[in-house]
């Protein structure tokens, strides 16, 4: 069903992490064109639910999922649903379906402002689902080029993810324009303050001190973390047993960017300690 003129309509808007750096797709920017097209057709917008910060991959959002509880209830107050766009609800197609027969069963009307959405007949629920299949075939066809993307950095020995303890960009190739206008990943370097630190709470640990004993004998020496406190035991863990060459999936960091004797050397600490079977907390 169509909303007519006088309609009360409730409004649905949500951005992701993504979503926020492009341009237009803003929660303000939405929630302004929803209430400028309610205004041109005559609708009362009741309220606006907002999502903010979370994917169109599913269902699971708190503000999608409050309308979906109210669409039974016959003191809803709103009878039809608008959104900016149709990816603003959903990229998928099973998920589409589904909300497209909850909207029926509830006869609640739909629509979508920049897909021109018109459910009420059989042509508009075609258009619907052609539309839901393009936005569910571009979340898939985006995943796939950046899982390329990360692919190729690592075969060609670039740093992806954050940089590891102990080392740091080397200057002369952050974030380094090429020719042709791209960016070129950076590569490590051994940072001597952060090596020395590495080196003591393996030392450290290496006499049987547990890390809470390491991170407050470290704090109390004026050896903090990057963000300026003491280091959690948990950090401490992941340095001592997976050694900070290691990145957050477990590949290995690029070798040949680094000074190999420093490698070496820690590598070799790491080997012993973990040989002799001693572990500590997590």
């Amino acid at each position: 069903m169509s909303p007519s003129t006088g309609a009360k309509v409730l409004g649905y808007i949500r951005v992701s992490t993504e979503d926020q750096a492009r341009e237009g797709v803003s929660l303000d920017a939405q929630e302004s064109r929803l209430r400028d097209y309610c205004r041109a057709r005559e609708w009362e917008l009741v309220d606006v639910i907002r999502d903010e910060g979370r994917s169109a991959k599913d269902l699971k959002r708190p503000g999608l999922q409050a309308i979906l509880a109210a669409l039974p209830k016959k003191q809803r107050g709103w009878e039809a649903l608008i959104v900016v766009k149709l990816d603003r609800l959903t990229r998928s197609v099973k998920d589409l379906a589904g909300l497209t027969e909850a909207f029926q069963r509830a006869k609640v009307g739909f629509t979508s402002i920049a897909e021109n959405v018109d459910t009420t007949s059989a042509s508009g629920e075609l258009f619907l689902n052609i539309i839901g299949a393009l936005s569910q075939w571009e979340r898939k066809a985006i995943g796939e080029r950046t899982r390329a993307a990360m692919d190729h950095l690592r075969a060609t020995h670039r740093r992806i993810g954050s940089t590891p303890y102990g080392y740091r960009v080397e200057p002369t190739y952050v974030r380094r324009l090429k020719r042709n206008g791209k960016l070129e990943a950076a590569r490590l370097i051994p940072d001597a303050a952060e090596q020395r630190v590495l080196t003591e709470i393996l030392a450290l640990h290496g006499r049987g001190l547990p890390l809470r004993a390491i991170a407050a004998t470290l704090a109390q020496r004026g050896l903090l973390a990057r963000c300026g406190r003491p280091f959690a035991p948990q950090t401490l863990h992941r340095l001592v047993t997976q050694g900070a060459l290691r990145d957050k999936d477990g590949r290995d960091s690029p070798l040949d960017s680094v000074a190999p004797g420093v490698l070496l050397m820690l590598d070799e600490r790491r080997r012993a300690l973990l040989d002799d079977g001693s572990e500590d907390e997590p």
